[in-house]
């Protein structure tokens, strides 16, 4: 009985620390925050990418989610975001929208400004003009569409054909060579227009990235710090990348090893399985009695380190002629606690 107690007391502990652990992981994962913040408004001219739920971050922590986003009818958008208590917005505090990783989903960020150091109340709006909206990187591709499809597929192709055979060193290809550069020119300039509307695009586009010289320049610094911090622990990386194939290889002569006695075992077990399926019945009544006996057990080892046996029968087994069992009663009982039941 006191084995069965402390067997449920060790699984209750296990299942307790499990459920915790899942209560974290599930905490951690799905970004869940404790107790309530401050809700602030932000006016965007543009918000493409940026979804209710994104975080919103100030110098890179996290300090509260977007919680709605709304279309005005002057085609701005209003963004209703959250932030912990601790946080401390003034009029002069700006908000932008980041992207977060290159698959493109965004953060906003929360800036600090020049402007009054009054703080911003619950519910206070950041205007227009202290917001900035993310780069559009599909304008930036789609200002080169006019281009391609300037181009003749064909000609692109034979062109680059002759190009390998002139430095394959068949010089009478070289004329042809400049005769399909010249039509591949004369192609583009009758696509004056269309190069034209690429120019103006990419204006645009140019346009939009000086405005973000800012973000370039950081992004820019922060990637040669990280490759300069990569090459500062090449020897570090490089040796446990040996780790790891060394690992590996001892992982793989441990199960070629094992492989074996695995085998032996799964063997075994099937053996033992089968064994149990066809004598299953006495399995059952021997496990159906266990619990009685293990009470009479305990019932002979309440006085002590020792067990108390009282004697009723003594009989011997004897091997008699051709092998068949005789059985010799040398001493017997059938009174007291002998008497048959």
């Amino acid at each position: 009985m006191k084995e069965l107690k402390g067997a449920a007391l060790r699984l209750g502990i296990f299942l307790t620390v499990c459920a915790l652990g899942a209560f974290l992981l599930v905490a951690v994962f799905g970004q869940v925050r404790f107790g309530e913040g401050k809700n602030y408004l932000a006016q965007f001219v543009n918000v493409s990418g940026l979804r209710e739920g994104d975080l919103v971050r100030i110098a890179g922590v996290e300090v509260g989610k977007v919680q709605t986003i709304t279309v005005n009818r002057d085609a701005t958008v209003t963004v209703e975001f959250s932030a912990d208590e601790t946080v401390s917005l003034t009029e002069g505090s700006r908000a932008a929208i980041r992207y977060d990783d290159l698959i493109g989903n965004r953060f906003l960020a929360l800036l600090e400004g020049a402007g009054p150091l009054q703080t911003l109340k619950p519910g206070g709006t950041i205007p227009l003009n202290r917001t900035e909206s993310a780069l559009d990187l599909d304008a930036l591709i789609g200002g080169f569409r006019p281009l391609f499809r300037a181009l003749d597929p064909d000609q692109v192709n034979e062109l680059t054909a002759q190009l390998i055979e002139a430095f394959q060193g068949q010089g009478p290809t070289i004329g042809s060579f400049l005769n399909q550069a010249a039509a591949v020119t004369n192609t583009l300039a009758d696509r004056d227009v269309l190069i034209g509307e690429v120019v103006d695009n990419l204006n645009v586009v140019l346009g939009s990235l000086g405005g973000q010289t800012e973000r370039f320049d950081k992004a820019v610094t922060s990637l040669s710090t990280l490759v300069q911090g990569l090459s500062d622990r090449r020897s570090d990386l490089s040796e446990a990348v040996a780790y790891v194939d060394a690992g590996a290889g001892s992982f793989t002569d441990l199960m070629s090893q094992a492989r074996e006695p695995f085998q032996k075992v799964v063997h075994e077990l099937d053996r033992a399985a089968g064994i149990a399926v066809a004598d299953h019945e006495y399995l059952d009544r021997f496990i159906n009695e266990l619990p009685d006996k293990y009470r009479a057990l305990n019932r002979q080892a309440m006085y002590g380190d020792f067990f108390s046996f009282y004697l009723c029968d003594l009989v011997l087994k004897l091997n008699g002629k051709g092998g068949q069992p005789v059985y010799v009663k040398v001493a017997g009982q059938s009174t007291g606690r002998c008497a048959p039941k």
